[in-house]
């Protein structure tokens, strides 16, 4: 059987979509602990949030973030070696992880010492506006399921804000809750 000229390029355009839909949903299945793991930081970080004063949520948060990030290294692992271990070269995605934590830690500090807020709701709100953006840009441009996990984290951090701003310590801890049945979504993909 010969194929034409068509029929090649339809062929090597359906294994590329089948490789590029097999590397998303293992970026899912990698994804979904790695959500999971940061439910809980963000769970105990609001929670200390709600039930110690402002001068130590900084360190509250210092700890669970080192601690988030070291989990998501881990986590991460498995990926890295299965990809060497298929003969791949490795996209350093570990590397990359802490990259973008570093950027959106720094981001996130620099952004609260440049505009200061006077209410303590901003500082609890702007993290979960921040991932909810940043979760959205990486379902439109990389992977679709992270669109609906940033629209849901958007969402419940501006409902929090504005009908619970007294407990909005305890709703952002509580709306964790989300991100967890998110990365087990992804997780199941």
């Amino acid at each position: 059987m010969v194929l034409t000229k068509n029929e090649a390029a339809a062929a090597l355009a359906d294994i590329q979509e089948t490789t590029r839909r097999g590397a998303t949903l293992r970026g899912y299945r990698i994804g979904g602990p790695i959500l999971m793991l940061w439910s809980v930081v963000w769970a105990l970080g609001y929670l200390g949030m709600g039930l110690l004063p402002s001068h130590q949520w900084g360190w509250v948060w210092l700890v669970l973030d080192t601690i988030g990030a070291i989990g998501s290294i881990l986590l991460a692992r498995p990926a890295d070696k299965a990809t060497r271990a298929a003969g791949m070269k490795s996209q350093g995605n570990s590397l990359k992880m802490m990259g973008g934590m570093a950027v959106a830690i720094v981001f996130v500090m620099s952004t609260f010492y440049v505009l200061r807020p006077t209410d303590p709701a901003a500082y609890l709100a702007f993290p979960g506006l921040m991932v909810g953006a940043i979760y959205a840009a990486v379902g439109v441009f990389v992977a679709g399921r992270y669109l609906g996990i940033g629209a849901v984290m958007f969402a419940l951090t501006l409902v929090g804000f504005y009908a619970f701003p007294e407990i909005l310590a305890f709703w952002m801890a509580s709306a964790s809750v989300a991100l967890f049945v998110s990365g087990v979504w992804l997780a199941r993909a």
